[in-house]
């Protein structure tokens, strides 16, 4: 499956992450997976998904992959021209998930 990560909420979390640490492992390990077909993490309930991924990705089958330290990667799952596309959504610390998920 082909895998992309958003420019402003992806991106810089990922580039900015320590290329030896246990966080950046399990991401890459992540990406890997969903290249090979892989479902990683958790698939969220409809009423669990905040309306910010629902407007600007348009997405209706979105996963939580919990990592170490207790960040968080969002990604979803979308058909493009009948093709499935990995979408990374977001990469964030527990702090920010809470507040974009209203906790």
């Amino acid at each position: 499956m082909d895998v992309s990560g958003d420019p402003r909420d992806f991106m810089p979390s990922y580039t900015n992450l320590n290329k030896n640490s246990a966080l950046y492992r399990k991401v890459k390990e992540t990406i890997d997976d969903l290249k090979k077909d892989r479902i990683a993490g958790l698939r969220l309930k409809q009423e669990q998904i905040p309306q910010y991924y629902v407007k600007k990705h348009d997405v209706n089958a979105v996963y939580k992959v919990d990592l170490p330290g207790y960040w968080r990667l969002i990604y979803g799952i979308l058909v493009i021209h009948g093709e499935r596309k990995a979408l990374l959504m977001e990469l964030f610390d527990h702090d920010k998930y809470n507040k974009r998920f209203g906790y």
